[in-house]
C-alpha cells in the first residue's frame, strides 16, 4: 500500500533490453516503487530479477504474480498505480484490460502496426497526453506521473469517466462501422469497382 506500483501484464517476450533499461531507470528514480509483472512465461522471472540487479535494481522492486481468470484479472488491473505498455509490440488485450480498470497505461508510439497499437488505444478513450514519441520522453512522464499523485488521479479519473462513452469501449458503434464497411465493399464489388 505505501509503494509506488508500475505494472505490465504481457508476455515476457514482449520486453526487450532497451524498454527493461528503461523500466529500471524509472524504478531507481521513482522512490518506493515496485514494477509488477506476470510469470508469462514463469522461466523468464529468474532472467529479469537477474537482470535487474545487474541495474542496481533490489529484487523486491520487481513483483511477479500468475496468470489468473479474466475476471480476477481485470479487478486486479484496478490496483496497479500506472501500467507501461511495451514499445516493439505494445499492448492490445492488455492494454483494453488495464484501461477498463481504470488504471493509466503510458506508450510510445512505434513506427509500424505492432508498436502503435497502444497508442491507438490510448487515443481511442482520450488520452492522447499519455503517448510519448521517445523512450526519454516516455521514462521522463513515468516519472513525473509517479511523483504527481494529483495529476495521476484526475488522468484515473478521466479514464473512469470516459469508459463507458468513448470509441474505445463503445462496441455498438464498432459493429455499425464495421457493417458498413462491409456494405461498401459489397457496394464496390457489385458495380465492379475495386475495393479501395
Amino acid at each position: 500500500e505505501d509503494s509506488f506500483v508500475f505494472c505490465n501484464f504481457s508476455q515476457a517476450y514482449k520486453i526487450d533490453p532497451i524498454l527493461f533499461e528503461t523500466w529500471m531507470n524509472i524504478l531507481k528514480r521513482v522512490p518506493n516503487s515496485v514494477l509488477w509483472l506476470l510469470r508469462f512465461p514463469g522461466q523468464a522471472e529468474s532472467n529479469l530479477l537477474d537482470a535487474a540487479k545487474e541495474r542496481g535494481v533490489r529484487e523486491d522492486q520487481l513483483h511477479f504474480t500468475d496468470t489468473v481468470p479474466k475476471d480476477e484479472h481485470l479487478l486486479r488491473g484496478f490496483l496497479a498505480d500506472l501500467c507501461l505498455d511495451t514499445v516493439v509490440c505494445s499492448g492490445a488485450a492488455t492494454a483494453m484490460d488495464i484501461l477498463w480498470s481504470g488504471t493509466p497505461m503510458l506508450t510510445i508510439e512505434g513506427d509500424r502496426m505492432s508498436a502503435r497499437v497502444g497508442s491507438s488505444v490510448l487515443r481511442a478513450i482520450g488520452m492522447d497526453e499519455l503517448v510519448t514519441t521517445s523512450m526519454q520522453a516516455y521514462e521522463e512522464l513515468a516519472i513525473a506521473l509517479a511523483t504527481d499523485s494529483d495529476r495521476l488521479f484526475e488522468i484515473r479519473k478521466k479514464i473512469e469517466n470516459s469508459r463507458d462513452s468513448c470509441a474505445l469501449f463503445d462496441t455498438e458503434r464498432w459493429v455499425r462501422n464495421l457493417e458498413a464497411g462491409f456494405e461498401e465493399a459489397q457496394r464496390k464489388q457489385d458495380i465492379g469497382m475495386p475495393p479501395v
